[in-house]
């Protein structure tokens, strides 16, 4: 899988994460949040380097250390955000300016941006944004978009025979008849009228449909503007506060707050293996039980316990004897059974006996030795 490595600041994390989920829907593996000699090893292996410039990233002079040697290589994209321009160095070369962007797919930035990354790293690219879902507001013209309703058919008309022609008329020569009148139909108690009730019930209708839109609109502006509002008083480095949060909120509020518990957890991680004992592993484990980090933090601890105890300082190591007390009593030599050392001054034993003289030959072995 292809490598892509983006360079930012510590306080620009948060973007580079929504970045990186973004690149990987090309499978690409995308490399944040590393320093140092980690960061160099993950630029010489990676096929593309993203330099993200931001008012706190473009005058780190080790940022843009790492990005001259990653451009000697020739695979860097400079990426903008917050109207941020990129250092001195890098000021004639092509910058796609992100400022703006909040992770939709057709913002235009953004597509420019996925299309040189993918290009370079050859791999498919992003699939095309989708059409967004049309607004479910009440727009003017659209109710006379919409199909007429079908009309109901009328009930069939009783009429009355027609009635019979005068006496006189029929002495009338028959030239000189009129056909009669049609009868006019008679109106029915169940026949609908033609009037204006119809046209007064559109008309209600819609103004309820504008009505219900507006409130929640106005409903889903208060609770947007709520939920940044309590996102602004959520301790970052508490994540039992974190999660809550998250449970509760939704929109760009509730995104801030997964992005700041992930790097929390990451944080408390590499703080605990800095730290190498169990406590603090422990400690790492008891706040994020279900993190990533998990298993390697559990296999640390099993091998911090499986190693043999260190000594405390001013006790002996295991298998050696204690150093001599200096201030001990001296041993009295008549107390001391025959043929038994006692130590000296200096701790090491001193034969009892006392020794012979230069001209007394050694006794020989088996024999004893006369007393005075």
């Amino acid at each position: 899988m292809a490598s892509v490595v983006v360079i930012h600041a510590a306080d620009d994390t948060l973007p580079a994460r929504a970045l990186a989920e973004k690149l990987r829907q090309s499978q690409l593996n995308v490399i944040i949040e590393r320093q140092g000699e980690e960061l160099r090893n993950a630029i010489r292996n990676a096929v593309v380097t993203i330099a993200l410039w931001s008012p706190r990233s473009n005058t780190q002079a080790e940022l843009i250390d790492e990005v001259t040697a990653a451009r000697s290589m020739g695979h860097v994209i400079h990426a903008g955000m917050q109207s941020a321009a990129a250092p001195e160095q890098f000021r004639g070369e092509q910058m796609v300016n992100l400022t703006g962007w909040r992770g939709e797919d057709d913002f235009p930035a953004w597509r420019e941006l996925a299309h040189l990354v993918t290009s370079k790293a050859g791999v498919a690219p992003l699939p095309e944004p989708g059409p967004r879902p049309a607004s479910g507001f009440f727009q003017p013209g659209r109710a006379a978009d919409a199909a007429p309703a079908p009309q109901q058919p009328r009930p069939a008309q009783q009429q009355r025979p027609p009635q019979a022609a005068p006496q006189q008329a029929r002495s009338q020569p028959q030239a000189a008849q009129r056909p009669a009148p049609e009868p006019r139909p008679i109106p029915r108690d169940d026949e609908p009228k033609k009037d204006g009730n119809g046209l007064v019930i559109g008309v209600i209708a819609i103004a309820a449909l504008a009505v219900l839109g507006g409130g929640a609109y106005f409903f889903m502006t208060q609770q947007g503007g709520q939920s940044g509002a309590a996102w602004e008083q959520v301790d970052r480095n508490d994540p039992d506060a974190l999660r809550a949060f998250i449970e509760n909120a939704s929109g760009d509020a509730r995104t801030e707050a997964q992005a700041a518990l992930r790097a929390l957890e990451n944080s408390a991680y590499e703080e605990a293996r800095a730290a190498g004992t169990i406590e603090a592993l422990q400690s790492f484990l008891d706040d994020f039980p279900n993190s990533e980090h998990s298993i390697a933090a559990r296999g640390r601890i099993a091998e911090l316990q499986s190693l043999p105890p260190t000594p405390v300082e001013g006790e002996a190591p295991l298998g050696e004897l204690p150093p001599t007390d200096p201030n001990a009593p001296a041993v009295d030599p008549d107390l001391v059974p025959p043929n038994a050392t006692a130590p000296d001054a200096g701790g090491a034993p001193v034969p009892l006996t006392p020794a012979p003289a230069d001209n007394e030959p050694l006794p020989e072995p088996g024999t004893e030795t006369p007393t005075n």
